[in-house]
């Protein structure tokens, strides 16, 4: 008997607290705003905003990371 394992998504909390500050919205509608399950403009505002946030993340890591 197999069981379908699902995990949930992961995401930076320092993020989701940048995004609660700045617009007033719960982590759960930010969370389903970068999932997709809800739509309109401050929603794909949210969604951008946080995707943009970890590209520029990853980067500084990487650049931190090239210098050791």
């Amino acid at each position: 008997m197999n069981k379908n394992i699902k995990t949930k998504p992961s995401y930076n909390q320092e993020i989701l607290k940048i995004l609660k500050n700045k617009y007033g919205y719960s982590y759960d509608y930010i969370r389903k705003s970068i999932r997709g399950d809800r739509s309109g403009e401050i929603s794909e505002k949210i969604k951008y905003e946080y995707n943009k946030l970890v590209s520029e993340s990853r980067k500084a890591i990487e650049i931190q990371v090239s210098k050791l």
